[in-house]
C-alpha cells in the first residue's frame, strides 16, 4: 500500500501557489515576481512505481469495429434473451460461458442502448439520463407554450390598450378632411 501525499509550495510574499521545477533550487514567482528558494524536499523528483494500466492484459485494439455485434449482445441481454446474448459473447470474445453469463447478467441491468440506424452507431444512455432528457423534452414543450402564451397575452394587452388612440387618430383625420 503505498501513500499518495500532495505538495504545495507557495510564495512568501504574495501568497499564490507555485510549481516548482524539478531539480532546480530557486524560481521566480509567477504572479508577484518574487524569488523564491525551493525546499531540498521538493527539489528531487520523487521516483513513482509506474502504475499498472487498467487495459493491461487486454487487446482493445482488437475489439475496433465490432459496435454492431456488442450492440447486438446487448441488445438481446436487455429484452431478456440472455441465453443467445451469452452465446454471441462466447462467440465474439473467446470467453468462458460462467463470465460470458456474468457479463450478460450485468449489462442486462445496467444501461440503456439505442441503435442509430443513419449512422450505424449504438448510444449509451443510462436509466437516469434517459429518464432526465425526457423529462427535460416535456419542459421544455411546456415552457415553449407557457412562453408563446405570455407573448400573445401581451401582445392583445398592447392592441386593446392602443386601439383607442388608432381609432381616435384615424377618426380625428376623417372629421378633418370631411
Amino acid at each position: 500500500m503505498s501513500d499518495y501525499t500532495m505538495k504545495l509550495l507557495k510564495c512568501p510574499a504574495c501568497g499564490g501557489p507555485v510549481d516548482p521545477p524539478s531539480g532546480q533550487s530557486s524560481m521566480k514567482c509567477p504572479y508577484c515576481s518574487n524569488a523564491i528558494v525551493i525546499p531540498e524536499s521538493l527539489r528531487t523528483k520523487e521516483k513513482t512505481t509506474e502504475s499498472q494500466s487498467v487495459f493491461s492484459g487486454i487487446e482493445y485494439t482488437s475489439m475496433v469495429g465490432y459496435g454492431k455485434q456488442w450492440g447486438e449482445v446487448v441488445s438481446l441481454a436487455q429484452s431478456g434473451n440472455k441465453d443467445e446474448a451469452i452465446k454471441k459473447y462466447v462467440a465474439l470474445t473467446g470467453q468462458s460461458e460462467s463470465d460470458a453469463k456474468y457479463t450478460v447478467d450485468a449489462l442486462s441491468s445496467s444501461q440503456s442502448y439505442s441503435y442509430n440506424q443513419s449512422g450505424g452507431v449504438y448510444q449509451v444512455y443510462p436509466d437516469m439520463m434517459k429518464d432526465a432528457m425526457n423529462m427535460s423534452k416535456s419542459y421544455m414543450k411546456w415552457s415553449l407554450w407557457l412562453g408563446c402564451g405570455i407573448t400573445a397575452f401581451v401582445m392583445i394587452i398592447i392592441l386593446l390598450t392602443m386601439l383607442p388612440i388608432i381609432i381616435g387618430v384615424f377618426a380625428s383625420i376623417w372629421a378633418a378632411f370631411n
